[in-house]
C-alpha cells in the first residue's frame, strides 16, 4: 500500500444545546486534538466534528482544530480509534511488518474569548474499552489471523457523552510519555499546554476502539495557556525548510532561536532539538527519536540565542553520545524528515550533570516543573 503522510488543520463549527442547568452564556470554544489514529468529538452528546482523514489511510496521523459554541457545565466526550484491518486487531496483514498497532491521543479545549486553555486531558479522564484485540497476542504470526486471532467488543452505551450519564464504574484513562506513544506527523502543529497528557485506556496495544469523556463545571484554575510563550527563528519558519548551512551537507552550524512572552516565575530554560528518523536499515533497530541537541539550565533572563559561542546553559548529551553539544542533521535515506526545535520555560533549576542529560532523561526530569512551552518544526531533504 503507497504510504501517505497527511497533515491537517481543519477548522469545524458547531452549535451545542446548553445541558440541564447550564447558564445562559453562551461560549465559542475550540477544541486541538490529535489522535492516532483517528476520533469523533462530542459536546453534550452531540457529535461536533471528527478527523478529516480516514482511519482507513495508512499512517493517518493529523491535528485537527474544531470549534463549537456551548454553556458551562457541558461534557466532552472522544471516541478513540486505533487502525486495524478487521477482527484480528493486527494491520500490514500478510506483510513482513504484520504487528499489532498502537493508540495515543491529545487534546485540550480553548476559550476563545479569553485564549485560555480551560480543559486537557489528562488521568483525571474516564475511559472505557469498546473494541480488544487480540486477545491472543501470539497471533500476531498466524497466516491466517481472522480465524486464528480472537477479540472482545462492549456495546457504546447510550447517552455516554452527556452531562447526566454516570461514568462511575468507567476506568480512568492512563497518561503516557510521547516516546511512549511514538508521536508523529501533525502532533507538532499545536503548541499543547504543559497541563496536557497523552491518554489511552490502560493498553496502547491491545484497546482498539476507546471512549473517554471528562465533566468541565467552570473553567479549570489549573489550566495554563502556553498561547503567549512563543518560540521563533530568524532563520526559518514554523512548517518551513531547514536552511542547509545547519545541516552536514553545509557548514553544521547551530540554528539561532529566539522566544517571548516568558511566565512569571520562569527559573530557567530548557531547549531540546530533535527528529523522528525514517525506517531502521537492515541489521538496525529502532532508536526512537533522535536529539541533536538537548540545552538545559539556561537563565531566565534569556531570550535565545545566535549561534553555539552566543549559548548559555550547558549541553547535555545528544543522540549520538559521543560528545555534548550539536549535532546536525544528517538523516539517511531519500524523502523529507521533520526536526523539531522546542523551548521549556522552568519553576525551578535542574541538577542534572551534563553527560547524563540525554533527551530522555531531561524530559523526565523537567515533569511537573513545566510552565510553558512552544516548538517550531521544520522539514530537510538530503540531495
Amino acid at each position: 500500500m503507497k504510504r501517505i503522510f497527511i497533515v491537517a488543520m481543519l477548522i469545524m463549527t458547531s452549535v451545542v444545546t446548553p445541558a440541564s442547568g447550564a447558564t445562559s452564556k453562551a461560549i465559542n470554544f475550540q477544541a486541538e486534538i490529535w489522535v492516532d489514529n483517528w476520533f469523533a468529538l462530542y459536546i453534550n452528546g452531540k457529535q461536533v466534528g471528527q478527523d478529516s482523514v480516514p482511519i482507513t489511510t495508512e499512517r493517518s496521523f493529523n491535528s485537527e482544530k474544531i470549534r463549537f459554541t456551548a454553556t458551562y457545565p457541558f461534557t466532552v466526550g472522544l471516541v478513540l480509534k486505533d487502525f486495524t484491518e478487521n477482527s484480528s486487531g493486527l494491520e500490514y496483514i500478510g506483510k513482513p511488518n504484520q504487528q499489532i498497532g498502537d493508540g495515543g491521543a491529545i487534546a485540550q479545549i480553548r476559550d476563545l474569548s479569553t485564549n485560555q486553555i480551560v480543559l486537557t486531558t489528562d488521568g483525571t479522564w474516564k475511559s472505557l474499552v469498546i473494541n480488544k484485540a487480540p486477545l491472543n497476542p501470539e497471533c500476531v504470526t498466524s497466516q491466517n489471523p481472522v480465524a486464528d486471532c480472537k477479540y472482545a467488543n462492549t456495546s457504546i452505551p447510550k447517552s455516554w457523552s452527556t452531562n447526566s450519564f454516570n461514568d462511575s464504574t468507567w476506568k480512568s484513562v492512563s497518561t503516557y510519555t510521547k516516546d511512549a506513544v511514538g508521536v508523529k506527523e501533525g502532533y507538532f502543529d499545536i503548541n499543547w499546554s504543559p497541563n496536557a497528557s497523552l491518554i489511552w485506556s490502560s493498553d496502547l496495544k491491545l484497546d482498539n476502539t476507546v471512549l473517554v469523556r471528562k465533566k468541565i463545571s467552570q473553567p479549570s484554575t489549573k489550566a495554563v495557556t502556553s498561547s503567549s510563550f512563543q518560540l521563533t527563528s530568524p532563520a526559518f519558519s514554523n512548517g518551513g525548510r531547514l536552511p542547509v548551512m545547519y545541516t552536514c551537507d553545509g557548514s553544521s552550524t547551530l540554528p539561532p532561536l529566539n522566544w517571548n512572552g516568558t511566565p512569571t516565575g520562569t527559573k530557567s530554560f530548557v531547549v531540546t532539538f530533535d527528529t523522528l528518523p525514517g525506517p531502521p536499515r537492515p541489521g538496525e533497530t529502532d532508536s526512537g527519536k533522535h536529539a541533536m541537541f538537548v540545552l538545559f539550565n539556561i537563565p531566565s533572563s534569556t531570550s535565545g540565542f545566535t549561534s553555539t559561542s552566543d549559548v548559555k546553559g550547558s549541553f547535555g548529551q545528544n543522540f549520538q553520545g559521543r560528545s555534548l553539544g550539536y549535532t546536525p542533521p544528517c538523516s539517511q535515506g531519500p524523502g523529507e524528515k521533520t526536526y523539531t526545535f522546542t523551548v521549556y520555560a522552568l519553576n525551578s533549576i535542574l541538577d542534572i550533570a551534563p553527560t547524563q542529560a540525554t533527551e530522555a532523561a531531561v524530559e523526565k526530569l523537567i515533569e511537573g516543573k513545566v510552565l510553558a512551552s512552544s516548538s517550531v518544526s521544520v522539514t530537510y531533504a538530503r540531495a
